[in-house]
This record gives C-alpha cells, sequence and structure tokens, in this order.
C-alpha cells in the first residue's frame, strides 16, 4: 500500500468530510479526560499507513466566538476577507482565524494601539521570561479584557489574527484492521485560568460530537514507520495519547502475520482509570502478540513510577533485543518524556555494553542514523 498523497486526494486546502462514528471516553473517573475517536474514509481514496497522522479542521465554539466579539465591541455583523474569501466576521472567526492562543507578535501589534507601559514593559527584551508567564494561561480574548479598546473597527481587529492551522494527531489504527476506518486518541484540554472556563479548539470540538462530519486529510510521515522486514523486533515507549501510533503498530503487525517480537512500554496516572486500550494490550499480551508488556503508574504508589524507570528495570534484556536489531520507537510529550527516555537508552547502552558515556551516546547517534530509533514527539 501507497501512501503518497495523488492529486486528487484531500488535503489541507481540500479535506474530506469524515462521519465521526464513534467518540468514546478511555478514561471514565480520571482527573484527565482522554476520548477514542473512529471516523469513516469510505469513498475518500485516503490511504494511510501506521505512523501518519490525520490533519483535522476545527471550528471555534460559539461561546469563544461570541465572547471576543463582545470583550472588542463588534457584531459580528462587519464584512471582512478571510483568505480569499469575504464574508461575515463571525463567520471568519468561527472557521477561518486562530482565537484562543496568543502570541508575542499578537500583543507587540496589539500594543502599537493600546500604549500600555505594562506591556510594553513586558516586550523588552530583558523580560523575555516575565513575558512568558504573563501568556501562560491567557487567550487572546484577555488582552482585550484587561486592556480596553473602544471604537476598534473590524479590519484592525482582524490585523492581530492569525488562519487557523489544523491539528495533527497520530492515527491510533490499522487500515489493514479496520478498513474504510481512522482511529484517534486525543486528550482533551480543560481548564481554568483568570476566572474563565478554557478549552483546547480542536480537542474540545471532537469531544463535543458525534454522528457529524469532520474536515480531515492524510498526513503522511516516512519518518516514523514500521520496518519492511517483519522479522525485526521493535520496542516502542508511548505513555499516555503516545500510545496512538503503536496501537496502530500492533494491529499492523498482528494481521499481516509479522513474526517480529513487540515490546510496549506504556504509562500514565493511574491502572484503574488511565490504562488506555488496556483491554487490548491485556489480550495482546496472553495471546504473545506483545512479547513483553512493561506498564508504569506514576501515582498508584508513593514512589511515582515512570516508562524510563521501567527500561532501566528491564536493560538487560532490553539490550539483549537492541543487539537483535530491534528498532527502537518513542511517541508523546517532547518536553520532559522523551529527553528522560533518551538518558534512560544512552544510560542502558552505556551500562550494559560495558561502554563509556562518550561512546554510548556515539552508540545511540549510530541508531539515529541507520533509522533504529525514531521519535514522534510533540
Amino acid at each position: 500500500m501507497s501512501n503518497l498523497p495523488n492529486e486528487n486526494s484531500p488535503s489541507k486546502a481540500n479535506p474530506f468530510s469524515s462521519p465521526l462514528l464513534v467518540n468514546r471516553l478511555l478514561t471514565e473517573g480520571s482527573g484527565k479526560e482522554t476520548r477514542h475517536f473512529e471516523f469513516c474514509l469510505k469513498d475518500s481514496g485516503m490511504e494511510y499507513l501506521p505512523g501518519d497522522s490525520l490533519g483535522v479542521l476545527p471550528t471555534n465554539c460559539s461561546e469563544v466566538v461570541a465572547d471576543l466579539l463582545n470583550a472588542v465591541g463588534l457584531t459580528g455583523e462587519e464584512q471582512v476577507e478571510a483568505g480569499d474569501r469575504s464574508m461575515s466576521l463571525s463567520d471568519a472567526l468561527s472557521g477561518y482565524f486562530a482565537c484562543t492562543v496568543l502570541s508575542k507578535m499578537q500583543i507587540k501589534k496589539f500594543n502599537q494601539i493600546a500604549q500600555s507601559d505594562q506591556l510594553g514593559e513586558l516586550l523588552e527584551v530583558a523580560n523575555k521570561e516575565a513575558l512568558m508567564e504573563f501568556m501562560w494561561g491567557r487567550e487572546l480574548i484577555d488582552l482585550f479584557l484587561e486592556f480596553p479598546q473602544s471604537g476598534m473597527d473590524a479590519e484592525t481587529f482582524i490585523s492581530f489574527l492569525r488562519p487557523m492551522a489544523p491539528r495533527l494527531y497520530s492515527i491510533a489504527s490499522s487500515l489493514s484492521a479496520h478498513p474504510d476506518e481512522v482511529h484517534l486518541t486525543v486528550a482533551v484540554v480543560r481548564y481554568e485560568g483568570y476566572g474563565r472556563k478554557r478549552k483546547g479548539v480542536c480537542s474540545s470540538y471532537l469531544a463535543e460530537r458525534v454522528g457529524e462530519s469532520i474536515p480531515c486529510y492524510l498526513h503522511p510521515n516516512k519518518n516514523f514507520k514500521l520496518p519492511e522486514d517483519g522479522n525485526l523486533p521493535i520496542i516502542m515507549v508511548g505513555p499516555g495519547t503516545g500510545i496512538a501510533p503503536f496501537r496502530a503498530f500492533i494491529e499492523e503487525r498482528k494481521t499481516n502475520g509479522a513474526s517480529g517480537r513487540n515490546w510496549l512500554f506504556f504509562g500514565d496516572r493511574s491502572q484503574s482509570t488511565d490504562y488506555l486500550y488496556g483491554e487490548e494490550l491485556d489480550a495482546y499480551k496472553r495471546d504473545g502478540v506483545l512479547n513483553e508488556l512493561d506498564l508504569a503508574w506514576s501515582r498508584d504508589q508513593e514512589e511515582k513510577i515512570y516508562v524510563q524507570n521501567k527500561m532501566m528495570e528491564k536493560k538487560a534484556e532490553l539490550w539483549s533485543w537492541l543487539q537483535d536489531g530491534a528498532i527502537f520507537y518513542v511517541c508523546g510529550d517532547a518536553h520532559r518524556m522523551a529527553k528522560d527516555v533518551d538518558q534512560a537508552l544512552k544510560r542502558i547502552v552505556a551500562e550494559e555494553g560495558s561502554m563509556s558515556e562518550e561512546d554510548a551516546l556515539a552508540w545511540v547517534k549510530g541508531m539515529q542514523r541507520e533509522r533504529r530509533y525514531l521519535k514522534d514527539v510533540y
């Protein structure tokens, strides 16, 4: 199967309207909301491979649009240019412009009108950390609520805005196992900040729908693929929603009868509420599809345990798999998890391979050059 798009394939500019078939909560009783979505691809012509992503084009929540218009002092009926089309400001805010995320450039442009001493001070080079702290948890609407501007026209207002970007999600299914379907695993963002309830634009857009058609397109990822040789072993590290592509990998290997061994490291807060696809994974382990399944729960005991801790516990076996040519995959949080896993991997190579720190680093770099150490992190 090829996943190279042709000129008629759905794209960001010409998405496919895919019926949302299933919207299921995976984390009943958890402090986090993670959902499983299934979309119908029938008649779309879309073919994907495990490791690819799905681009979703959301619309902004009607309450967010109404609140923003009210804060700016506009009705929404004003006509504006959005891309190459003329439409009402309300429609433009709903489907074309990003209305929530606040950037330094927006603050800078806003302050050319507001002339706020406070914002001016934050924008000084020396106050980079203070600016980041100011932006944390704030949205565009907060600028207008905290620094009210009267008489702003629609054209000036949209000059602060950027086009809304699609959201890319790692695909959580194998097309071989689920013909005409694509599945996603999505952490839904909801929080309170500065006296207002906030939510992620795309994650909440999906969470609040079922049965509707969702504009989407495929985004191939040639740098995160299963090996062509199904005999090779693979090691997958994917805590939280990082499980998504590995669910696809496991389904693909099972469906195609690949003989290579499979090892998954998964983790989250609590096994009772956050074991994403737990029944599936346990069944794969019982049936021998997963040769190894190591689970790390950070809040089920006094000491926090993470996937990198489980790697260290199994360092001798992990090193043996690497010696056998295993491909090592990591998916999930780039800021902490992926760095911690990387450090654990280098430590395992040094300790089990009896190498110096410098030689272990070179060995891991060799894995990367040989495409045996692959990451899908965000």
